[in-house]
């Protein structure tokens, strides 16, 4: 009976052993972000940089002609608004954005170099975008694109005081990479491309045209997600 007790303790001691070693290993852990849940609605800011390619043309008046092309830069701010659907690692969604704008250019070259350039502004623009990411945890690429509508602005010679706003219309593609780097908080880098606008017709002259092409934007922002926090996990 001494015997088959001593045995019992013994292995009693052997398995306590056993589990005290597997409890000590599990000490060290490291933690895991599960995949960030991307879906619902997000708003936030948004600004950056822009370039695009303006032109003034009058083709009915031979004499005056063409302003030639010529660059216009600068910056770029506002408010995005959003929703996307996470299914596995894809993420669907639409976003907006309302934002002001000074990209802003001037020439003297042909019928411009008299006292007054021709210059041509944007001074807001909007865009609708459809967006398909992957998320890679809390960090998701992705391709955008949509329409685009500009406010645009247009001086001359002929039109020297009283600038004619004008809403022009376009396509819009893209791309960027957002990062959750906060519980509900996310930042992202994104770059946008119009190629062409539609043109803008003037009222100063019979004819006046003006054309914006090839407008670029780098922006950077900042979200806020309404959906569930990301959830951590210990190993």
């Amino acid at each position: 009976m001494i015997k088959y007790a001593i045995a019992l303790v013994s292995l009693t001691g052997i398995l306590a052993g056993e589990a005290a070693a597997a409890d000590l290993a599990a000490v060290p852990y490291t933690a895991a972000t599960a995949a960030a849940p991307w879906s619902g609605f997000h708003v936030g800011v948004v600004a950056g940089w822009g370039r695009g390619t303006a032109n003034q043309d009058y083709p009915t008046l031979p004499l005056i002609g063409n302003s030639g092309s010529f660059a216009q830069t600068g910056w770029i701010g506002g408010a995005t608004v959003g929703y996307d659907w996470q299914f596995g690692t894809i993420v669907a969604g639409v976003e907006g954005d309302l934002s002001a704008a000074d990209i802003d250019g001037n020439t003297s070259n042909g019928f411009c170099a008299g006292s007054v350039p021709c210059r041509t502004k944007i001074t807001w623009l909007h865009t609708g975008r459809a967006r398909v990411g992957v998320a890679f945890g809390d960090v998701m690429p992705y391709v955008t694109g949509g329409v685009a509508v500009a406010g645009l602005k247009s001086w001359n010679a002929f039109n020297s005081t009283n600038s004619e706003p004008n809403a022009v219309w376009g396509g819009v593609v893209g791309g960027g990479l957002e990062w959750m780097f906060l519980s509900n908080w996310s930042a992202k880098a994104e770059y946008l491309f119009v190629p062409s606008f539609t043109t803008a017709t003037s009222t100063d002259l019979p004819d006046a045209k003006v054309n914006e092409r090839n407008v670029s934007l780098v922006r950077f922002g900042v979200n806020y997600h309404f959906g569930e926090a990301p959830v951590r996990a210990r190993y």
